[in-house]
């Protein structure tokens, strides 16, 4: 009986080492907000995002070897960026997942404002391009192994074109994917970040707008509790904005309870599409006569809005 409780225990303590050996941070410094560890089951992916002079690099690795190819292409296409890393080397990734992330983080180097999130058969990027870009993506294109589904968004800004207009396409081609919660709770679920992320290279782009973030929740409770989990959800979810590097004097923050519904609070399905996270950018009054590139002007206007479903 007490060999068998030393072979249990022994066990146990490998499966915590091994556990504990997942979250491996191969970066310099990292002041982002922790996100949820990553789980072993979750298919892998890379995510990189390039704003006010930060380098982010997040997700799984296939080796020391490819997280070092990483680190040699950020000091070789930004090397006056600071940079961070949040590598996780599960070994899982895909063959050519080391000369593919490799080609994205060097096709980004042609943008000024980016960010990219790459899976096993999906590569999306969104941000703003510089003169370069098109012969950047054209090289990344031609360097994908394997069928790879390409959804790219990138402005090239031209002085010809008002600020207002520019951002306003920009933002209305947006799709910023999925923010969840934990139930009943104000903490953000991992797969919350990548949708936000792509709504802060927007903002950082547009630099001068002002955004606003309301949260809704589902009719079930009391409303005086559905008033302050909305309000602290949309706290929480501007909290991690600021924290990326946008200005928190920029942010309108709302807590709408259940007070303004998309659906059928008395189903289930009903009730989930209205827990939700609205954001909206706004300009200031004649914004929209200036003239340049996304960086110049005053506020522009982005008047559309985007519902973040919340699981």
């Amino acid at each position: 009986m007490l060999d068998k409780f030393r072979i249990v225990a022994i066990c146990a303590a490998l499966l915590c080492g091994t556990l504990a050996s997942f979250a491996v941070s191969s970066g310099y410094t990292s002041d982002f907000p922790a996100v949820a560890e990553y789980s072993a089951l979750e298919p892998p992916h890379f995510e990189i995002s390039i704003r006010r002079g930060t380098l982010h690099l997040a997700g799984h690795t296939a080796s020391s070897e490819h997280e070092n190819k990483l680190l040699q292409a950020a000091e070789r296409s930004f090397s006056e960026f600071e940079k961070t890393t949040d590598f996780r080397p599960l070994g899982m990734a895909p063959g050519q997942w080391t000369e593919t992330t490799v080609s994205v983080l060097d096709a980004l180097s042609a943008t000024r404002s980016s960010s990219a999130r790459l899976t096993s058969q999906a590569l999306s990027i969104r941000g703003v391009g510089t003169d370069a870009w098109p012969g950047e993506f054209q090289a990344l294109r031609a360097a994908l192994q394997g069928p790879v589904d390409l959804d790219v968004d990138v402005v090239i800004p031209d002085a010809a074109i008002r600020v207002a207009d520019l951002c306003a396409r920009a933002f209305a081609a947006h799709q910023p994917g999925t923010v969840s919660f934990d139930e009943s709770g104000t903490t953000l679920r991992s797969g919350a970040y990548a949708a936000l992320d792509r709504t802060i290279s927007l903002a950082y782009a547009c630099r001068d707008s002002t955004i606003s973030v309301t949260g809704h929740t589902d009719s079930s409770g009391h409303e005086s509790w559905n008033q302050r989990l909305s309000l602290a959800r949309a706290k929480a979810v501007a909290n991690y904005i600021v924290a990326r590097g946008i200005a928190r004097e920029r942010l309108i923050i709302i807590g709408a309870g259940s007070s303004v519904p998309l659906a059928d609070n008395a189903t289930r399905y009903g009730r989930s599409l209205n827990r939700r996270i609205s954001i909206a950018l706004h300009n200031s009054v004649g914004a929209e006569q200036n003239q340049g590139s996304l960086f110049l002007g005053r506020q522009v206007r982005i008047g559309q809005f985007h519902e973040l479903n919340l699981e």
